[in-house]
């Protein structure tokens, strides 16, 4: 459900070249911070940003209310217009404690500059303020660009709703690009009734031309290849990370059983596990054994830091994780080969790769991911996979 809205309020202005390159120089966020910007308060910052051959500046500073943004963009030839952007209502915009983190109130899209590919894009992201409605998202975000040498924003329209009404603003924040001119959210994976899995993709769909984004949900099967990897994909992670980020869940944390170890000088600590899908170790792995190759699921028992046990003919767990490896991000498909056939597809994977600071430094080889198609069961089984987080 997306949120109530307000749709950015532009208010453009124009001034002498030479007052608009002092006003924009003026901004210290303009000039390369030093050793005391950690001890500076949040003012502004600059971005530089490309319209394939044209090249801008965008100075983004508070608004009065300390809850949306003034923008001001400065062309090549000094002229410059000033931008209002408000939130949503109930939303406000992210503001750094410190000048040290100015880049991150808002994101620089790159554009690739080939030939039919986006301009470079800002992202703007907004977080509740106020949890008044419980279905609306934790955080929006809104996409602009330079369009007629002027700041505009792609206005949001869902495919499927006749009433023809924009949206507001993209109803997550982490989103990614699978394809030229085509953005798309983390999968959402659901568990069905039957205990089953099944995984919806979204996707936002931008036309530069007249500044619109089509959100649709993607067809998730053979018939569209691509989007039915990335839905595999989610519903194997969401497996895998019960063996590896988090374990299955646990409501009662008072009561415990304590195993101790075989040299006596240890012990473990395992809770009762609150899943209505498992009740044995058996269950678990028979289920597990549903969507992935045994030799997968053997690692994945054989790896897990939670560890699983029936004690007193019920599942219990050590609730734990494996670590968040920081370094690692967002995955995606490169390529797809069905081997000639139609009984498997393989993905290739890359993975978004970062320093110690959290800055991108490119992409490392995910692996490869391969479905076999099957007549039993969800209707495939993961016959190669390497979890992300690991």
């Amino acid at each position: 459900m997306s949120p109530k809205s307000t749709l950015t309020t532009s208010i453009e202005t124009s001034s002498a070249s030479e007052d608009a390159s002092n006003y924009v120089r003026s901004n210290p966020a303009a000039n390369s911070l030093d050793d005391a910007a950690a001890e500076t308060p949040f003012t502004d910052h600059t971005y530089d940003f490309k319209v394939y051959e044209d090249n801008y500046m965008i100075t983004v500073v508070p608004d009065e209310t300390k809850t949306g943004l003034v923008l001001t963009l400065e062309d090549k030839d000094f002229e410059f217009s000033t931008f209002s952007v408000t939130p949503p209502e109930g939303y406000a915009v992210y503001l750094p404690y410190s000048q040290n983190d100015a880049d991150m109130v808002c994101t620089v899209i790159r554009g690739t500059g080939d030939a039919g590919s986006l301009p470079d894009l800002l992202k703007i992201d907004f977080y509740l303020s106020s949890f008044e409605d419980e279905t609306a998202p934790y955080s929006v975000c809104r996409l602009y660009t330079v369009s007629g040498g002027k700041l505009k924003e792609f206005y949001v329209y869902d495919a499927d709703d006749e009433s023809g009404k924009p949206l507001g603003s993209i109803p997550e924040t982490d989103i990614f690009q699978p394809e030229p001119n085509k953005f798309m959210a983390d999968p959402e994976v659901t568990v069905n009734d039957d205990g089953t899995l099944t995984a919806d993709v979204v996707t936002y769909s931008l036309n530069i031309n007249n500044m619109r984004i089509e959100r649709r949900s993607e067809q998730c099967d053979m018939q569209n290849p691509l989007y039915y990897g990335y839905a595999m994909y989610a519903v194997a992670g969401d497996i895998y990370k019960y063996f590896r980020d988090t374990s299955l869940n646990v409501s009662d944390y008072e009561n415990y059983v304590e195993i101790p170890s075989a040299d006596g000088n240890s012990s473990q600590y395992f809770f009762k596990v609150d899943d209505p899908r498992f009740s044995t170790v058996a269950e678990l792995r028979s289920y597990a054994e549903k969507y992935f190759a045994e030799d997968i699921v053997d690692e994945m028992f054989l790896s897990a830091p939670q560890q699983y046990r029936d004690i007193d003919g019920e599942l219990y767990t050590i609730v734990g994780d494996g670590g968040y490896n920081e370094t690692l991000g967002k995955c995606l498909i490169t390529g797809m080969d069905d081997g000639g056939g139609s009984q498997t597809m393989t993905y290739h994977i890359k993975q978004e790769k970062f320093d110690d600071e959290h800055k991108m430094t490119g992409y490392i080889d995910g692996g490869d991911f391969t479905v076999q198609f099957t007549d039993s069961g969800p209707g495939f089984i993961i016959t190669r996979y390497r979890y992300p987080n690991s």
